[in-house]
C-alpha cells in the first residue's frame, strides 16, 4: 500500500469533475450535503498533497502547517458529522428517526474531535508510503469505534441500495487500512474513501430517475437492497 503527492494529486484531480457532475444533479437544498463529498473528498485529497510537498520544501512550512490543520479538521471533526446528517437527509421521513442517533453520535464525535484538534497540536510524521497525523486524544479506542459508528453505520441501514453500498465500500477499507496500517488511518482511509465517493456520483444520477416529488419529500426509490 503505497501513497504520494502524485496518488493524492491524481486522486483529487480525478474526482474534482465527478464532484462537480454529482452537484449539477441536485434538485433540493436537503440533497446537497451527500452531493457534495466527492467535491470535498477531492479537495482534501489536494490538501494534502501540500503536506507531501511541505516534506520536501516545495512549500513553506506555514503553508505545510496550514495544510495538514485543514485535512485533519475534514478528517476527524468534520465527517463523522456530514456523512450520518447527509444520509438523514435523504431518508424518507419514517425512516430518518433511524438515522438520528447516528447523527448524534457524530455531533459528540465532532465536538471531541474538534476540541483535540484545535487544542494541539497537531503532529505530521511524512513516512515514504503515507502520512501519520497525530492528535492529543483520550480514550483513542473509544472515539474511534464512535466515529466508525458515525460514518458507516448511517449509511449501512439507508434504503438506498448505492448509499448501504457506500458504506459497505467503506467498512471494507476501514477493515483494510486498519490491518495494514493503522498508524497512518486518517491518511489512507481518505484517500479509499475519496475513491468510493464515485457512488455518490452514481446515486444522485439514479436519483435523477425520481418524480420531483419524490425527491422533495424523501420517498424511497424503486428498488431493494441486495440480499
Amino acid at each position: 500500500m503505497c501513497f504520494s503527492i502524485e496518488a493524492d494529486v491524481i486522486v483529487g484531480a480525478a474526482l474534482l469533475p465527478v464532484g462537480v457532475l454529482s452537484l449539477r444533479e441536485v434538485r433540493h437544498v436537503r440533497e446537497v450535503p451527500f452531493a457534495s463529498l466527492p467535491l470535498l473528498f477531492a479537495l482534501h485529497q489536494l490538501v494534502e498533497a501540500l503536506v507531501w510537498a511541505g516534506s520536501t520544501g516545495a512549500v513553506c512550512p506555514s503553508v505545510q502547517a496550514g495544510a495538514s490543520l485543514a485535512y485533519v479538521l475534514f478528517a476527524l471533526p468534520v465527517l463523522p458529522l456530514l456523512v450520518p446528517v447527509a444520509v438523514l437527509l435523504l431518508e424518507p421521513r419514517g425512516a430518518r428517526r433511524r438515522v438520528v442517533p447516528f447523527a448524534a453520535v457524530g455531533l459528540v464525535v465532532a465536538i471531541v474531535l474538534a476540541v483535540a484538534v484545535l487544542d494541539g497540536p497537531v503532529l505530521v510524521e511524512v513516512r515514504p508510503n503515507a502520512i501519520l497525523y497525530r492528535v492529543g486524544l483520550t480514550g483513542y479506542l473509544f472515539w474511534s469505534v464512535a466515529y466508525i459508528g458515525a460514518v458507516i453505520g448511517a449509511p449501512l441501514i439507508s434504503g438506498y441500495r448505492s448509499i448501504f453500498w457506500f458504506g459497505v465500500v467503506n467498512l471494507v477499507g476501514l477493515v483494510v487500512v486498519g490491518v495494514l496500517f493503522l498508524e497512518a488511518f486518517a491518511s489512507l482511509w481518505c484517500v479509499y474513501a475519496a475513491c468510493s465517493s464515485l457512488l455518490v456520483w452514481w446515486h444522485m444520477r439514479r436519483r435523477r430517475l425520481l418524480p420531483d416529488h419524490d425527491r422533495i419529500h424523501g420517498l424511497r426509490e424503486p428498488v431493494s437492497r441486495p440480499g
